[in-house]
């Protein structure tokens, strides 16, 4: 509760010898213009009245006291007073329930956020540092960490975001805290993991599949269900960081690979005994493996905060007294001064890993007689000069000298003694960490390993060695992989077992970044399936992942070979593949930028990181991993599937017959520039485009850098640009796009959309009429901006509640309703509808004015809709359709709408002789379906598009088409006039697994498209590279179904919601057990019945070209469920 109020800053202390605990929380009073600060220690009885001693602290990352009673300012409590310059002290107060405490308040600032940042409340002082002693004085006491209690109220200096408490501490300590070490820093960081983990006891786990199950690939048959078989497991946004715990374990990564870096100092005023840090290096290694196994979730960032610590174990006093023993044994004076006995005393007081680039420094330099040249190469290739050993705490200030001794038996001397300092240090070395193994490890693992180690390092003379080496790793790694995902397997071995499995990694990043030159899909494809594997053994919780390895398992080896129905479609199925796993991949890679990025920018920036360090952080953490591997070798396999299945390399969404000229500008994502308005006429070079946006006023063409950030040919956005005759297509060759950029940035160009499938930008001399096109642009919006708003809420049009679709017409539903009413007379028997009624237009009013709402919601929308005016911006309208939709799911359901509906619902059944419709009717969860149909009026982007179009809201209507929702097995979309070649004996058509709102929604990867000739065959375009399938459930869907189409200037198609009365459950796609994917013959048959199906449809509406769209249900029948006229 107290954490909860202290809105400006918290902190709590674990006070030393068990003398109990203290936090100081600082929360806004007077609306944010003063700040309290609450002190309160549950202290041990034995002490008595306790006695805080305290400072000011003078700055947002100092440790530096000043007098508190300076600060003229603060309100401090009666009694405070000064013991010297910079210290206070204050008899804490006897609070209820054995409490003590301290209160005090000081004026705050507030200062404004940025953008998307919260105001902060700036307290008039940084914070304050203190220790405490008992009632008479004799008995000192601070926190359990060492070092004084610092609480900070400043925001300044300190990390916004999840875990700021956790970056506040390690700030505190790696900044401010006076001696600092390797062991401390484990030690402190074995206490933030140990809270952690009290924390999350109560986290739900999921139970952890064997590696058996993890790999295995099911080569049945998919049989539709209502519930997916691998099941998409979803954490609330909000909640995903926090849930899962990757924002901690992401900051304990960072901090020590900080520390490995030696960005953070390992040695700071202190005396470390080697065998103290080995000891504690073994407790924290042996904790992170107990951690990696308990935590599914985490074991990405355990297993690489593992790999920066060192081994530990049982050598650390050896590192003391072997120095002892060579220096001894080869007469080598412990005098004060030279260079040996000044690395004795460092090594004697505070071993690092240092020591290791220093002893191998030392045995060169023997070696080579005394060439100081030498000896300064190899320092420096460990990082170390002549600055960095003298500013050891035992410094290091003389050169090496020769010893008069025996060299030779020196130099083995030294060897051996590098061999202890890397068993306690060195935990990446692959024959140290296989020795150091050998007693856990089965004897065919050993021998796996031994030959990996033998094998000359990851050289190799041409690609087939290199290829030959990284199989030879992989087998070892699955080995391994399989011992570490097994339920008995001990923390000890765990340890050993990651400490080989990172260094094997790296060696096999480091080979496929050699092979820079593989271009053969074998190869290429047996290294991504390796690759795969490795990722799924250690993310067990990432179920995509185990879609896609069990995908490349059944089916990559075949279409790499050419065989799987020729090498078009074995190019084109592997394609889909790699598009599907670069997507996953990227999207890991994406989440370790968010996750690592600001924290360290934020670490970095505090402890005087070198920029570039901090710049290149993530980057070379992804470098060591499987993610660059996996990403370089989809690389390469891109341009070799891209010429085998002659893709081009643009793929037109919304072609145009003319060239179009505009100025090329270049942008970052679209939906960033939702509100700007182009005077001249542009082409911009877009990043992500997910769909939703509106095209700008003033684009004539979007060029999507990258597919993977493309929006699909139906999503609204798509949709806008073909209405409104505005370019859009996607580069697949960033090489191309990179070009462009550089090419054309700022300059007037010609776009042309090529027959081949290619696009072509050329600079052009700037035409003369900016000017007049500029004023008319501008005479477009202030015809926009003087539009009268009104919504109509209050007029019900003379509608009835619920119509049957004899009952349908122009003047009450729009033309999703109508086209249906009108299809399904004139089908064959073998082409299906679904059973509906419609909601018409005016039913919203009509239940608005119902006695149950009039009163209590009608009246407060309209004067929440008042709000609007012609000038009201997008980010005001937002707001104001944010209260509108709050208030229409407010809203009741009229009794006489429900009997209505069921009367409609049973006249219908009766017709068709099955009460479908009837039998599906909830009315709650109708009513809450419709409702959120009705709420889709509301909001930006019709109210964006009728701005453009410069029509008014008062000219919008909107009807509601209850549908049942046909238990969809595939979902196509149909157009029976090719959109990208017009021709008009061609139909193009694109088939998704279960419902098709993965189809038009924003659902990442594409659909599987084809095209058919009338009396042809069905030739498919791309396959499936969607990530999940939705299963229906058997319940009615609630359509949007608005009048957009039929006003002049305004396109509604895309705009409203569709509702289920159920929600979708969705899983992951596994192509290999689709029949559409895996069965040729039985793919050509579906596509030609789902084409014909098209053209039977075109031929109803009088040979008009159409956009349908359909499903395939369970029993193979095929529905149509919506028809419109073909943009």
């Amino acid at each position: 509760e107290r954490e909860e109020k202290a809105n400006i800053s918290f902190m709590s202390f674990d006070l030393e010898r068990d003398c109990g605990d203290i936090d100081v929380a600082c929360y806004s009073i007077e609306g944010g213009a003063r700040a309290q600060v609450e002190v309160r220690g549950w202290l041990h009885p034995r002490l008595g009245e306790c006695t805080l001693h305290f400072g000011v602290l003078s700055g947002p990352r100092s440790g530096e006291w000043k007098s508190p009673l300076e600060e003229k300012s603060v309100q401090w409590p009666e009694g405070v007073t000064a013991i010297d310059g910079k210290a206070c002290q204050f008899r804490l107060k006897q609070l209820e329930n054995h409490l003590q405490g301290m209160d005090f308040s000081m004026p705050a600032t507030t200062k404004k956020g940025d953008a998307n940042g919260e105001d902060t409340i700036e307290p008039s002082i940084a914070g304050i540092s203190f220790v405490l002693k008992n009632a008479d004085g004799s008995e000192w006491f601070k926190p359990k960490s060492g070092g004084n209690a610092s609480a900070r109220f400043t925001s300044t200096g300190r990390f916004k975001g999840e875990w700021a408490q956790i970056a506040d501490k390690i700030v505190e300590q790696e900044v401010t805290w006076d001696c600092m070490s390797l062991k401390r820093r484990y030690e402190n960081c074995l206490e933030f993991v140990d809270e952690w983990e009290k924390q999350s006891e109560g986290m739900t786990m999921r139970k952890m599949r064997s590696w058996n199950t993890l790999v295995h690939v099911d080569s049945s048959k998919a049989v539709w269900s209502r519930m997916p078989s691998m099941p998409v497991f979803e954490v609330p946004d909000d909640d995903d960081i926090k849930a899962s715990k990757e924002g901690f374990w992401s900051w304990m990564f960072v901090w020590q690979r900080f520390s490995f870096q030696r960005l953070l100092t390992w040695e700071r005023n202190t005396c470390t005994q080697p065998r103290m840090l080995a000891g504690t290096t073994n407790q924290i290694t042996l904790r992170m493996a107990e951690l990696w196994k308990a935590h599914p979730r985490c074991r990405m960032w355990i297993r690489w905060t593992l790999a920066t610590m060192g081994r530990g174990g049982s050598a650390g006093q050896q590192i003391r007294d072997e120095i002892l023993v060579i220096m001894h044994g080869h007469n080598i004076k412990e005098i004060h001064g030279t260079y040996y006995e000044q690395w004795h005393q460092k090594l004697h007081n505070n071993t690092t890993p240092e020591d290791i680039g220093i002893c191998r420094a030392v045995i060169k330099y023997l070696q080579t007689d005394g060439n100081m040249g030498e000896y300064w190469k190899v320092l420096g290739e460990h990082g170390i000069d002549k600055e960095r050993l003298a500013s050891y705490s035992r410094p290091i200030t003389t050169e090496p000298y020769m010893v008069q001794t025996d060299k030779g038996r020196l130099i083995a001397d030294f060897e051996r003694y590098l061999g202890i300092l890397r068993s306690v240090h060195d935990a990446l070395d692959l024959q140290l960490a296989l020795d150091h193994a050998r007693s856990v490890l089965p004897g065919d693992l050993q021998g796996k390993l031994q030959g990996i180690c033998d094998m000359g390092g990851t050289g190799f003379a041409n690609n087939d060695e290199g290829h030959g080496k990284f199989l030879k790793i992989f087998e070892a790694r699955q080995h391994m992989l399989a011992m570490l995902n097994s339920r008995e397997i001990q923390p000890h071995v765990i340890k050993e077992l990651l400490i080989l499995d990172f260094s094997l990694e790296t060696q096999q990043s480091v080979l496929v970044q050699g092979m820079s030159s593989e271009n053969r899909m074998v190869q290429l494809c047996d290294q991504l399936k390796c690759l795969v594997t490795s990722l799924v053994g250690h993310l067990p919780m990432e179920d995509e992942l185990q879609a896609i390895l069990a995908d490349w398992t059944a089916l990559a080896g075949e279409c790499a070979q050419q065989k799987w129905n020729g090498p078009v479609e074995s190019a084109l199925l592997l394609k889909a593949m790699v598009d599907r796993t670069s997507r996953v991949v990227g999207e890991l890679c994406d989440k370790c930028q968010v996750l690592m990025g600001p924290k360290a920018t934020f670490l970095g920036e505090q402890v005087g990181a070198p920029k570039r360090n901090i710049d290149v952080f993530v980057d070379e953490v992804l470098r060591g991993t499987s993610l660059i591997a996996v990403s370089l070798c989809l690389q390469r396999l891109e341009p070799v599937l891209r010429s085998l299945a002659h893709l081009p390399p643009w793929q037109m969404i919304s072609p145009v017959d003319k060239p179009v000229q505009g100025e090329f500008r270049l942008i970052d994502k679209m939906l960033n520039i939702q509100d700007k308005v182009f005077e001249t006429p542009t082409v911009l070079l877009s990043g992500a485009v997910s769909g939703e946006e509106e095209v700008p006023d003033g684009v004539v063409g979007v060029l999507v850098r990258s597919a993977k950030e493309a929006p699909d040919i139906l999503s609204h956005c798509a949709v806008r640009a073909r209405n409104f005759g505005v370019l859009l297509a996607t580069c697949f060759d960033p090489a191309i796009s990179a070009k462009l950029a550089e090419e054309f940035e700022g300059k007037w160009v010609e776009v042309r959309c090529k027959a081949d499938g290619t696009l072509e930008v050329e600079a052009k001399p700037r035409p003369e009429g900016d000017a007049a096109k500029a004023t008319a642009v501008a005479e477009e919006l202030q015809k926009a901006a003087a539009t009268e708003v009104k919504m109509n809420l209050a007029d019900d049009l003379g509608c009835k509640w619920c119509i049957t679709p004899s009952e349908m017409t122009k003047a009450g539903v729009g033309s999703k309703s109508l086209n249906l009413a009108l299809l399904q007379p004139k089908l064959p028997k073998d082409i299906l509808t679904p059973q509906a009624v419609a909601l018409p237009y005016g039913c919203m009013q009509k239940s608005l004015c119902d006695d149950v709402n009039n009163e209590s919601v009608l009246k407060e929308l309209e004067k929440v809709l008042s709000k609007l005016q012609p000038k009201t911006s997008n980010e005001d309208a937002q707001f104001i359709f944010e209260e509108a939709q709050i208030l229409i799911g407010a809203m009741k359901m009229p009794e006489s709408l429900k009997a209505a509906m069921l009367e409609a619902m049973t006249a219908v059944g009766g017709e068709q002789g099955e009460e479908r419709l009837k039998m599906l009717f909830k009315p709650r969860d109708a009513w809450e379906a419709i409702k959120g149909v009705w709420s889709s009026l509301f909001a930006i982007r019709p109210w964006v598009s009728l701005a453009k179009a410069g029509r008014s809201f008062h000219d919008l209507n909107m009807a509601v088409l209850v549908q049942e929702l046909v238990e969809a097995k595939y979902a196509f979309v149909l157009h029976t006039v090719n959109p990208f070649t017009h021709d008009k004996d061609e139909l193009y058509g694109e088939l998704v697994a279960g419902r098709g709102e993965t189809l038009v929604g924003n659902f990442p990867g594409r659909a599987l498209s084809f095209a058919m000739k009338r009396g042809g065959e069905p030739r498919v375009i791309s396959f499936l590279s969607k990530s999940v399938a939705l299963h229906t459930q058997h319940c009615l869907i609630f359509r949007s179904d608005s009048n957009g189409e039929d006003l002049e200037g305004f396109a509604g198609a895309g705009l409203f919601e569709s509702v289920c009365a159920e929600e979708d459950k969705p899983g992951f796609q596994r192509l290999h057990r689709m029949p559409i994917i895996t069965d040729a013959n039985y793919r050509k048959d579906l596509l030609r019945r789902i084409a014909e199906t098209g053209w039977a449809v075109e031929k109803a509406f009088d040979g008009a070209p159409q956009d349908i769209e359909g499903c395939v249900d369970v029993k193979e029948r095929v529905f149509i469920v919506q028809s419109r006229p073909q943009v």
